[in-house]
């Protein structure tokens, strides 16, 4: 009996757990894992794909596989400077603009004339979105106690409808820069949403190399195993592109064909007054003194100037007043100019050639001393400063050569009674220079000045040791020229000069 009860009893619990193979019992167990199983799942794959996706493209972007070719990407050089000159040094004046202002105002020409530290953040076919952006990053990193708009960028913007060459101008400068926050929130404001992941990746937008440019792809591998030197060359965000001037083909055609730029083209919108706007307000919230400086084209170059400046000062509003905006298109600041000045073209799209960019600076550096120099700090005599910018384009003619400095030598130091300044014999492998520096007491003095000759006369040791006078003859160097500073210079064979005897003005 137990017996019968233990078989019927275990035959019952080996029907409860033998598995169903009916179709009704298939069906629901599909269903029941799917319930335990839900959809999540595919959810969670898919992000896991997505992830790993991201983490390549990271990481191509990272090691730059996928980069264009950077030899010529000025506007990377530029940030990338910035980042590392900020590390140790303040940045007193900041200048933003385009290719107009990167190629027509000299930094350290002008750090060493005001005697503080001037960067350019420029980038060729910017606009007043990217302007705006750039200039928000950059106060991020480094506070300037002055900010420079070059005015050419500011036109009639119509946001996201950047195409061809414009739009890969703004794609560098928005991959240049590198404020995480500043990126992401700019990112709407500049790009339509269909280029939002170019924008971002360089992996995405030059995908195409795979096929079309693999040798890029090597070229950007192979660069990424190196370990890159950082030039310790000072770079201050200028580039030297024209340094020839207007030829008599071009200037012919002036004469021929008129104006190859009308000023009633020019349109302003809404878009463009709130981000001038908005600039202006970022600059008072941080306490930044602001100006807006227009670099000069050929005087024959733009037709019906006054309406383009009068739109132009629309914008700007209580910014258009002279002591806030300096235009070098207007008759009364553009004199000093000269064909030499210009880029040898007629297209739209004119430069200015490295003599001229110099002849603005100094411009600007009458300006700011004018109307802005009680913002800025003078580092002049501090010995890092000095350290920086010793020997570099414009120092000496505007500061005076340590005293352990053999090679380059203040022959003259004059003081409070005498109108000359200083006299340098300045050496080089070539030749050796006489600079003269005079410091005009007034305008009128200036202008008078500027007209004469100066003559200096030398003592100086011949071949056989013997002392011989002569007199040499000094011209106006009207690049290096201010209204606090004149330049007078003459290059020289070889000499040795033993003291100056006299000084006069022709």
């Amino acid at each position: 009996m137990i017996k019968v009860l233990f078989i019927f009893n275990f035959n019952r619990a080996g029907m409860k757990n033998k598995k169903s193979t009916t179709p009704e019992s298939v069906a629901n167990k599909k269903i029941k894992n799917t319930e335990r199983f839900p959809i999540g799942v595919i959810f969670l794959k898919l992000g896991i794909l997505i992830f790993l996706l991201f983490c390549g493209l990271a990481y191509s972007d990272s090691k730059g596989f996928f980069n264009p070719d950077n030899k010529n990407n000025h506007t990377k050089k530029k940030w990338d400077a910035f980042y590392d000159f900020s590390v140790k040094n303040p940045v007193d004046v900041l200048l933003i603009g385009n290719s107009h202002l990167y190629t027509g105002i000299n930094p350290k020409n002008l750090s060493s004339s005001l005697g503080c530290n001037a960067f350019i953040l420029a980038s060729p076919g910017t606009t007043v979105i990217d302007q705006y952006y750039s200039l928000k990053e950059a106060i991020q990193i480094n506070k300037p106690k002055l900010v420079v708009i070059e005015t050419y960028g500011l036109k009639k913007i119509k946001p996201y409808s950047m195409e061809g060459g414009a739009l890969t101008d703004q794609f560098k400068s928005f991959n240049a820069r590198k404020h995480l926050s500043t990126k992401l929130t700019s990112t709407v404001d500049l790009f339509a949403p269909k280029n939002y992941f170019y924008a971002w990746s360089n992996t995405i937008r030059n995908h195409d190399f795979l096929y079309k440019d693999f040798k890029q792809i090597e070229k950007n591998i192979d660069i990424s195993k190196k370990k890159v030197k950082k030039k310790k060359k000072l770079y201050l965000g200028r580039y030297v592109r024209f340094k020839t001037g207007l030829e008599k083909n071009v200037l012919q055609k002036y004469q021929n064909e008129g104006a190859p730029v009308d000023g009633d083209n020019y349109e302003v919108n809404d878009v463009l007054g709130e981000y001038v706007q908005k600039t202006i307000d970022l600059c008072k919230e941080n306490n930044i003194e602001l100006m807006f400086l227009t670099l000069p084209m050929y005087k024959e170059h733009v037709d019906n100037y006054g309406l383009w400046r009068s739109d132009l000062a629309s914008v700007l509003g209580d910014y258009s007043s002279d002591n806030n905006w300096l235009d070098l298109q207007v008759k009364e600041n553009y004199e000093g100019f000269t064909e030499g000045s210009f880029e040898n073209t007629y297209k739209s799209n004119q430069h200015m050639t490295y003599g001229g960019s110099l002849i603005a600076t100094y411009k600007l550096v009458d300006f700011i001393n004018e109307n802005k120099k009680e913002v800025l700090p003078i580092r002049s005599q501090d010995k890092s400063w000095r350290k920086l910018f010793y020997g570099e384009e414009g120092f000496f003619e505007n500061n005076t050569p340590g005293t352990k400095d053999k090679k380059n030598i203040s022959l003259y130091e004059g003081d409070e009674n005498t109108i000359v300044e200083e006299i340098l014999l300045l050496k080089s492998d070539k030749y050796y220079s006489l600079l003269a520096k005079i410091h005009p007491e007034n305008a009128d003095q200036f202008d008078q000045l500027v007209q004469r000759k100066f003559a200096v006369s030398l003592s100086v040791k011949n071949k056989n040791g013997a002392i011989e006078n002569v007199w040499v003859n000094l011209q106006v160097d009207v690049y290096h020229s201010c209204k606090e500073r004149i330049c007078f210079l003459n290059r020289l064979k070889p000499l040795d000069v033993v003291k100056v005897n006299e000084i006069k003005l022709i």
